[in-house]
């Protein structure tokens, strides 16, 4: 008996609270903003300082150009275009890193940032000529262009790579 009361109580409950939400105005509820879009995004790279011995940055620099806010989370899709690796080809494919992320509103003019962790290959090595960027959640890339003469060590087929892509933030 006094199970059966409970699960009543517990409906009509849920019955008073179904009601009271579809009395609320929907004007109440702000939307979320719609994703970034390479549409809506300008991109640009600048030089990072690294804090590990061996490895170089790029910050990879995501600035919105449109009137309206919008939103990312997680990693952009980062790709090298390059001459043809024997091993590998001209494309190199940029793994992302393990650490967590968190989703980031992008007002108008502002900007969100990744860091691009890379392992130089000495004056000899694969030298990439675009950087090819994907927002996240999204297929439409955006390019610019890979400053010259800086080599990637390829770390295609690695466990633990030394060239990652990380996700995206507030650019500072």
């Amino acid at each position: 008996m006094t199970s059966t009361k409970w699960r009543v109580a517990g409906s009509a409950g849920a019955a008073i609270a179904a009601l009271a939400a579809m009395m609320i105005p929907a004007a109440t509820s702000a939307a979320a903003p719609a994703l970034c879009t390479a549409q809506t995004l300008d991109l640009t790279t600048r030089e990072r300082p690294s804090d590990s011995p061996g490895q170089a940055r790029r910050e990879v620099v995501l600035t919105n150009t449109s009137a309206q806010a919008c939103a990312v989370q997680g990693f952009p899709g980062v790709d090298l275009l390059g001459p043809e690796d024997p091993t590998f080809g001209p494309v190199y494919q940029l793994p992302r890193q393990d650490v967590d992320f968190a989703p980031v509103v992008v007002e108008p003019g502002s900007a969100v940032s990744s860091v691009l962790t890379y392992l130089p290959a000495g004056p000899d090595g694969w030298v990439p000529a675009t950087l090819v960027v994907t927002p996240p959640d999204t297929t439409t890339q955006i390019e610019a262009p890979w400053p010259a003469g800086v080599s990637v060590q390829r770390q295609d087929g690695a466990t633990h790579p030394g060239t990652y892509i990380g996700p995206l933030q507030p650019a500072s």
